[in-house]
Formats: C-alpha cells, structure tokens, sequence
C-alpha cells in the first residue's frame, strides 16, 4: 500500500529499507512514523521498575516493612508516615513524593532517587543510601544516624550542611562505614 513491506521472522519484524526509503522520497510521513512506531519494540517503552507501580497513590501509614521493591516507582506518592523499616528499595524512584515522618530505618536505598521528595521529620537510621540521587529536602529528615551515603549525589552545599548536623554520626550497621567520612566531612 505505502511502497514497502514488513516482514516477520521468528525472532523480529524486518523491514524492506528500500522501500521504506522509497516511500519517504515520495513524501509519506504517515507511513514513516507507522514504520517506526512498528519497528520500536514495546520494552523500550516501559518504565523502570516495570511501570508505574507505587507512583501518584497514596500510601499513607502503610507497612512497606522488609518488602523487596527494587526499581519500583513511588514518585509523586503520598506515604506521610509509612513504614519503610528494613525494606529493599535499590534503584527505587521517589521523586516529588511526600514521604513526611516515613521511616527508613535499615533499608537499602542504594541508588534510589529521593529528588524533590518532602523528607520532613522522616527517619533514615541505619539507612544504606550509596549512590542514592539526594536533594536539599535530606537537610528536613528527622534523623540521619549512622546512614552510608558513600557516593551518593547532591548539590555540595546539601553536603556541608549535613556534616554540621549532630545526628550525622555513627557507624552503618550493615556496611560498617562511618557516616561523616561516606558524606566526606571534616
């Protein structure tokens, strides 16, 4: 119909480049951007974690305790108060999320993204933060003792900041890294 042909092997769908080249001398946009939209495959499309999970729901007082929710999408959540304690949320994504009073205690944040998220009053002992993507809403959390933010990302005045808090001390239970030299203070 548009000059070209699509044919479909086992493993993937093959197009006929000369024809499709053909087709877009001739002027056929339509045809150019139903080839494409055919040859993208559908797991590119898909969010991280597999969609969008957790993200613009609210799971205020929920008990996410101990759960595994790698790569999963929370952001723009409402989880004021949630419970969080010991959870695995590696590569999770909290953008913009109010996670005000939440408890973290214990859990693996390592490369979560917790940028723009309301952290006020909320709990990180003992949090494994390595690698996590931290915005000046980190200077609201309630508590910050003996988290590992070894490496993690955020402006350099959130870092000062943070080194001059009482609470940023201590030892994390689970990797044994001292607090103030993951942050790189003093």
């Amino acid at each position: 119909m548009y000059g070209f042909t699509v044919s479909m092997a086992a493993t993937s769908a093959k197009p006929d480049w000369k024809g499709f080249c053909d087709t877009l001398k001739t002027g056929s946009a339509v045809a150019a951007v139903s080839v494409a939209l055919v040859m993208t495959p559908f797991s590119a499309a898909a969010i991280s974690g597999g969609g969008k999970d957790y993200a613009s729901k609210d799971w205020s007082g929920a008990d996410f305790s101990k759960g595994s929710f790698v790569g999963k999408d929370f952001s723009g959540a409402i989880a004021r108060g949630t419970n969080f304690r010991g959870a695995d949320l590696r590569g999770a994504r909290f953008f913009k999320a109010d996670l005000r009073e939440a408890d973290f205690t214990g859990s693996d944040l390592r490369t979560a993204s917790l940028e723009g998220a309301s952290l006020k009053d909320a709990i990180f002992v003992n949090a494994v933060m390595e690698s996590a993507y931290l915005s000046d809403s980190i200077l609201e959390a309630g508590d910050l003792h003996n988290i590992d933010a070894s490496d993690a990302l955020m402006p350099e005045f959130v870092t000062s900041k943070l080194c001059k808090r009482s609470d940023v001390s201590g030892t994390n239970a689970k990797t044994k890294v001292d607090t103030r030299e993951s942050l790189m203070c003093d």
